[in-house]
């Protein structure tokens, strides 16, 4: 289905199928627009589950922040899979497709002859790509699973508890978020496949197998660790050779500093102007460092008292030492490093003006799609579906 285009943009031309909702697909989808692809987004009469996670806060209650994001440039179109016939137009909307992704449970599709199988054998160039909470055959693939699951069955929830013991939950969706840029990765490189050997495939990613990849160094060293000896984990990084790294007090309040490679680690002894803590048995070398966490921070913490946050970090910076304040969202928006990129992008205008966070990928070569506001439910079901009919 790839046709003959100017548009630079390496997606121009193609067609996906988008039936996936939350964040993890969605996003897969967003990084396809971006490429220049017309992405459709099938939805059910109601909508995606992410059009009806609104914002709680007084006066944003209309702001859907999961949907907003991940729906810059697409097209809605509104299929009931209950109903046969919308389940034929979906068939023959995959007859245009060069790519069909979905988020159903697994066999959902397959009942419905919408499986993978099915597809290809109408459409042999489509990638056809499905994403889950578990990989596998048996009951584990069939388990449901959301961002906040994953994060606490992989083991990433490891060193985050609060006071009274029970697990943290980080806000951000971190495994939804990498596994839709996994998950788009992985539909290019079935892409590519085709336009080397001429035939599409099937392309399969879980959200707990992208939870474990992130954790790779630590269940690595698990994997070589005794199981009697598990509570290594339970401090995170510190029980990897990886000091100092993390928050040590300043005059004000909380510095982010991270100086274990040991270039970083003498730059950081001379911004400090404490010699001694170079020549220091406990801290000459990076895995001694590593051994006597304690007293690493009370001696850092000593030097670090004689400035503010901000102030040790344009010192440490201008050193060439990794350094930060640990900052709030609304602290984040307004910081140099947000706005030098450029993170913020607005689309449509009038009544549809909207702000969102853009894609991270950049490129010399074309400029990214998806300027136009997420769609409406339903916006162009006549528009799509009457173009397959004609």
């Amino acid at each position: 289905m790839i046709a003959t285009v100017t548009d630079r943009r390496p997606m121009a031309g193609m067609r996906v199928l988008d039936l996936t909702s939350n964040v993890a697909g969605p996003l897969a989808g967003q990084v396809l627009v971006d490429l220049g692809a017309e992405v459709i987004k099938i939805e059910p009469p109601a909508g995606e589950a992410g059009r009806n996670i609104r914002s709680t806060i007084p006066g944003q209650e209309d702001l859907r922040p999961y949907f907003l994001p991940h729906h810059r440039g697409k097209k809605s179109v509104v299929l009931d899979l209950r109903n046969a016939d919308d389940v034929d137009r979906l068939l023959a909307l995959a007859d245009t497709a060069d790519v069909f992704v979905q988020g159903f449970r697994p066999g959902v599709l397959d009942r419905l002859g919408l499986g993978p199988d099915a597809l290809r054998r109408r459409n042999p160039g489509l990638v056809y790509a499905s994403l889950s909470a578990f990989s596998g055959h048996g009951e584990q693939h069939r388990r449901p699973g959301i961002d906040a699951l994953i994060q606490a069955e992989s083991g990433l929830l490891t060193g985050l508890t609060r006071a009274d013991g029970a697990p943290s939950l980080p806000a951000p969706t971190v495994v939804d978020a990498s596994s839709g840029h996994v998950l788009a990765q992985a539909i290019l490189a079935a892409l590519l496949g085709r336009e080397r050997h001429g035939e599409g495939d099937v392309v399969e990613v879980a959200l707990y197998d992208v939870a474990v990849s992130l954790q790779a160094p630590h269940v690595t060293r698990q994997l070589h660790t005794a199981p009697e000896h598990a509570h290594l984990t339970e401090t995170g990084r510190a029980s990897l050779a990886v000091a100092p790294s993390g928050p040590f007090r300043a005059a004000d309040g909380w510095l982010m500093l991270f100086a274990y490679v040991p270039k970083h680690w003498n730059l950081l002894v001379e911004a400090l102007d404490r010699p001694t803590l170079r020549t220091d048995p406990r801290f000459a070398e990076q895995v001694e460092r590593a051994r006597h966490p304690v007293e690493l921070a009370a001696a850092l913490e000593e030097a670090l008292a004689g400035h503010t946050v901000a102030e040790w970090v344009e010192i440490l910076t201008a050193a060439g030492v990794m350094a930060s304040p640990a900052r709030s969202w609304s602290s984040v928006i307004r910081s140099a490093a947000f706005v030098e990129a450029g993170l913020a992008v607005t689309v449509g205008e009038g009544e549809r003006t909207e702000l969102a966070v853009r894609t991270p990928a950049r490129y010399r070569g074309f400029t990214p799609a998806g300027v136009t506001p997420t769609p409406r439910l339903g916006e162009h079901t006549d528009e799509v579906l009457g173009a397959v009919q004609a």
